[in-house]
C-alpha cells in the first residue's frame, strides 16, 4: 500500500492484526499495533484494533502481554467490551493463571459489562487448571444466576475442576444438574465423573456412571475403562477390574499400560497373587511396556503370596528392562524373600537397595531386620536398629516384637545399646 502511495488506514490496519490472530502471529500482530501508535493513523485505533491484539497474544499464551493491551486501551481512551475482556480472560486460562483471570471477570462487573459465556467458561477452565474447584462451582452459580446460557464446556470443565479437587460429591451433582438443563453428558463429561469416583474410591458410583453412559449410546474410550478399573482396584473388586479388561478388549480398544496396572494392582490387593502374574503376562504378551508401578505391583502380589521365586524372577526382569528401581519393589521382594526362608537373599536385594542409594523406608529395615533375626544374625539386626535410628526411620511392630525383640536380648549380654546413636547410656538390659 505504501509502495503505492496508499496510506493504511484503521480499517486495513485492523484486518492485518486480525490476520496475524488467525496465523498465531502475536509477536506481528503486537508490532503492527505499535506501528499504528506511531503513525497516528486515521480514524484511531479503536476497539477492534486492540481485541484482535488481545486475542492474537490469547492464541500466542501470552497472558502478560494481553493484559498489558487491556490497560493500554484505558490510557488511549478506549473502552474494553466484552470481547477485549473475554479474551484477556481466555489468555490467563491458557497458563492456568486463575488469580488473573478471576479478576477480570470482577472488573467487567464493575464497569457494567456482563460477562458471556465464553468469559465465564475461560474463567471456570481457568480454575480448573489452577486445582480451584471451588471457584469454579461459583463461577457456574453465578452463570445461572445471571441467565448466561451454559454449555457443555462449562459442566466439563467444572466437573473436571470437582476430579482435581477430589471431591465426587459434587462432580455427579453437575452430571445430574446438565441433565435437568437438557444438556447431553459427552464422552468428556463421563470420563471425568468417573475419574473423580475413581479418586473418591467411589467404585459403585464410577460402574453406574458407566452403565448410564452405555444405555446413552455412548461409547466408552480407553480412559473410561482405566478409571473405572482403577476404582475397581481401589474398592478391592479384583472380579470387576479382570471383567472390565476383558470388555475392553472386545470393544476393540487396546489396554494401555494403566490399565494393566489398575488390574494387576487389583489382584494384588485381593491376595490373587496368580491372577495377578496372569495379568502381567498378559500385558507383556500385549507388547506393552511395563512400567515401574507394574513391577511394584506384581513383586507384592509375589510378596503376599510367599512366591520368593516369583519375586526374584520379576526383580530380575526391572534390571534387564533398564527400569528404573523403585524402593516398593525392594521392599516386597525383600519379604517374600524373608517369609520363604531366604533369608540371604532378603539381605542381599536390601544391600541392592543400599547400593542403588534409594530411600529405605521402615519396611524395608523390618523385612532386613526379620530376616537377620531368621538367619540368627543378632548383631547385624541391632546395627540396622541403630542405622533406622540414626536416618531417623521410626521402629514400628514388626521391628519391635517377637524376632527383633530376641535380638535385642541376645544383644543384651554384648553390653551395647540399640539406640546409642542417640542413647547417653552406654549400656542396656532388655527391660531399659
Amino acid at each position: 500500500m505504501r509502495e503505492a502511495n496508499i496510506e493504511p488506514d484503521v480499517f486495513s490496519c485492523n484486518a492485518g492484526i486480525s490476520a496475524c490472530e488467525k496465523g498465531e502471529q502475536w509477536q506481528r500482530a503486537l508490532t503492527l499495533l505499535r506501528q499504528m501508535c506511531k503513525a497516528k493513523v486515521e480514524p484511531t485505533l479503536n476497539a477492534i484494533s486492540y481485541n484482535a491484539g488481545i486475542s492474537a497474544c490469547e492464541k500466542g499464551e501470552q497472558w502478560q502481554h494481553a493484559l498489558a493491551l487491556l490497560s493500554q486501551m484505558r490510557e488511549a481512551k478506549v473502552e474494553p467490551d466484552v470481547i477485549s475482556y473475554s479474551a484477556g480472560v481466555s489468555a490467563c486460562e491458557k497458563d492456568g493463571q486463575w488469580q488473573q483471570a478471576l479478576w477480570l471477570l470482577w472488573d467487567m462487573k464493575a464497569v457494567n459489562l456482563e460477562p458471556s459465556v465464553i468469559s465465564f467458561n475461560a474463567g471456570i477452565s481457568a480454575c480448573e487448571k489452577g486445582l480451584q474447584w471451588q471457584h469454579a462451582l461459583s463461577l457456574l452459580r453465578e452463570m445461572r444466576d445471571a441467565k448466561v446460557e451454559t454449555s457443555i464446556v462449562s459442566y466439563n470443565s467444572g466437573i473436571s475442576a470437582c476430579e482435581k479437587g477430589r471431591q465426587w460429591q459434587h462432580a455427579l451433582l453437575l452430571i445430574s444438574d446438565m441433565w435437568e438443563v437438557k444438556l447431553e453428558p459427552d464422552i468428556i463429561s463421563c470420563n471425568a465423573g468417573i475419574s473423580a469416583c475413581e479418586k473418591g474410591a467411589q467404585w459403585q458410583k464410577a460402574l453406574s456412571l458407566f452403565s448410564n453412559m452405555r444405555d446413552a449410546k455412548s461409547e466408552p474410550e480407553v480412559m473410561t475403562y482405566n478409571g473405572c478399573i482403577s476404582a475397581c482396584e481401589k474398592g478391592g473388586q479384583w472380579q470387576r477390574a479382570l471383567s472390565l479388561l476383558t470388555e475392553l478388549r472386545k470393544d476393540k480398544l487396546k489396554p494401555t499400560v494403566v490399565s494393566y496396572n489398575a488390574a494387576v494392582s487389583a489382584c494384588e490387593k485381593s491376595g490373587q497373587w496368580q491372577r495377578a502374574l496372569s495379568v502381567f503376562d498378559q500385558l507383556l504378551s500385549a507388547s506393552v511396556e511395563p512400567s515401574a508401578i507394574s513391577y511394584n505391583a506384581g513383586i507384592s502380589a509375589c510378596e503376599k503370596g510367599r512366591q520368593w521365586q516369583h519375586a526374584m524372577s520379576l526383580l530380575r526382569q526391572i534390571r534387564v528392562m533398564k527400569i528404573e528401581p523403585h524402593i516398593t519393589s525392594y521392599n516386597a521382594g525383600i519379604s517374600a524373600c524373608e517369609k520363604g526362608k531366604q533369608w540371604q537373599l532378603a539381605l542381599l536385594l536390601f544391600s541392592e537397595a543400599v547400593d542403588a542409594r534409594l530411600e529405605r523406608s521402615v519396611y524395608s529395615y523390618s523385612a532386613a531386620v526379620l530376616a537377620y533375626e531368621r538367619g540368627g544374625r543378632w548383631r547385624h539386626a541391632l546395627s540396622l536398629l541403630r542405622e533406622m535410628l540414626e536416618v531417623s526411620v521410626e521402629p514400628n511392630t514388626i521391628t519391635t516384637t517377637p524376632g527383633s525383640a530376641r535380638a535385642r536380648r541376645a544383644g543384651s549380654g554384648s553390653g551395647l545399646c540399640p539406640c546409642s546413636a542417640r542413647c547417653e547410656r552406654r549400656s542396656w538390659s532388655p527391660t531399659s
